[in-house]
């Protein structure tokens, strides 16, 4: 939605005396005291990015507020109603001329921004409350050249709702609580682009929705796609099949002959000295380890031919644990093959890929205030050597395509889709046009 914004006039320039040399730098100075100067209630500001706007200005985005203001590891820092956002042009050989082209107060009191997207053309902005609820992306186009902002809007950010198999490589279902857009990938470029409407229809309206209410807003999602996996070893007697464990929650087992005289398979649990060594992160936490619960599940899977590929999933908060691994049973022997290395452990799966070759899997604890990425891990089948990726994002698909370049592995997130061709990552989101035209982008 496009609103007025409220930003300095066009010939605002402020020029801010230079600071003393105790402070951090002159440059991230001035910007501070131009922010100030715009919020004299605001007693805390900091500088939270800083780029070339041209081969004279700098682009920076600074942030105010009453309390103490931090930016976190993963670039995050709070943005409330009581806040202001100073997005400012610097001249380079001169830190004292600030020029303002924005001041903003937060979209909620609920939100954790962090910068999606900042060129010398447009700024985006993320926004993340509280269990991980999501808020409408900021977008802020400015024409450096006229030092002005153009067009500032919101719109609801999209995550991968579903991957399907398509021509030329993956389909991505991408959903944002009201409408659908089909995501593939250009067989010209190899790019990831947003499918015309035209060809997209075609897909999409062979995708169930349900209808969901929170309060007086309505929610429209595609229905969860049925297990792919309806039965597998010899005469597909093996199941998987819901069954309540020792403290009366549900959990996943694999089940033969289901029926009045099925036998089940549950997955082993952790003992208590296993996952003392193998989480002395989570150990610590628990006053009487005893007392700790063990949950552990059979998570995302992958059949491949009489063996039921899987990675382990526990809920890790309120004295529920676990220990992070994967593995398979095998329907010929009825027995489970697990493995565990180091850098799974503190975690569970959230998406699993099995190739010839290699197993991949991605990672997030599953919390109280909702579920953090863990990253992806490549695991060798011949040499069970393990290799990570730092993927911020909690990714929920995994999916390959092969191209003249070789393969590419494509990773469906909660905010968008993460690529990785060879030792290149690269993640996109869907961002959004002026006028109202979807577009991938990349961070």
């Amino acid at each position: 939605m496009h609103r007025l914004l409220r930003r300095a006039p066009l010939a605002c320039l402020i020029v801010i005396p230079l600071l003393r040399a105790a402070d951090p730098t002159v440059a991230d100075g001035s910007v501070i005291a131009a922010l100030r100067r715009a919020a004299p209630a605001m007693a805390n500001a900091v500088i939270v990015r800083r780029m070339p706007a041209d081969d004279r200005l700098d682009l920076v985005l600074a942030i105010a507020s009453r309390q103490p203001q931090t930016v976190d590891a993963g670039g995050r820092y709070a943005w409330s109603l009581k806040d202001r956002l100073g997005l400012f042009l610097q001249s380079r050989s001169d830190p004292g001329r600030v020029y303002q082209l924005a001041i903003e107060p937060g979209p909620n009191d609920d939100c954790s921004t962090s910068v999606e997207r900042m060129t010398a053309q447009e700024l985006v902005l993320s926004c993340v409350g509280e269990k991980w609820a999501t808020y409408d992306n900021r977008k802020f186009i400015y024409d450096v050249r006229a030092k002005a902002v153009v067009s500032y809007f919101s719109y609801p950010p999209y995550w991968t709702a579903q991957v399907l198999r398509g021509r030329g490589g993956p389909h991505f279902v991408m959903a944002n609580n009201q409408q659908l857009l089909l995501v593939d990938v250009d067989r010209d470029t190899g790019a990831l682009r947003v499918a015309p409407a035209a060809e997209a229809g075609r897909v999409l309206s062979q995708i169930p929705m349900e209808a969901s209410s929170i309060g007086d807003r309505t929610f429209h999602t595609p229905v969860p796609p049925p297990d792919s996996v309806a039965g597998f070893g010899p005469g597909q007697q093996f199941r998987l099949s819901k069954e309540k464990n020792r403290y009366g929650s549900e959990y996943t087992v694999i089940v033969e002959r289901p029926g009045p005289n099925q036998k089940s398979y549950p997955l082993a649990q952790s003992d208590l000295r296993t996952w003392q060594q193998a989480r002395p992160d989570d150990a610590k936490t628990f006053i009487r380890p005893n007392q700790a619960e063990m949950n552990e599940e059979i998570g995302p899977h992958q059949l491949e031919g009489g063996r039921l590929w899987f990675g382990k999933t526990f809920y890790n908060s309120e004295g529920s644990t676990g220990v992070g691994g994967f593995g398979y049973f095998d329907a010929a022997t009825a027995t489970y093959r697990l493995y565990s290395p180091p850098q799974i452990q503190r975690w569970s799966v959230s998406a699993i890929l099995v190739e010839t070759g290699c197993v991949w899997l991605a990672l997030c604890r599953r919390g109280e205030y909702g579920n953090n990425s863990g990253g992806l891990l490549r695991w060798d089948r011949e040499t069970a050597q393990v290799r990570s990726f730092a993927i911020p994002d909690v990714v929920t698909s995994i999916a390959a395509s092969i191209s003249r370049a070789g393969e590419v592995v494509y990773l469906g997130a909660t905010d968008g889709i993460a690529a990785i061709d060879g030792d290149r990552i690269t993640s996109y989101f869907v961002d959004r046009t002026p006028r109202g035209r979807y577009t991938m982008a990349a961070r």
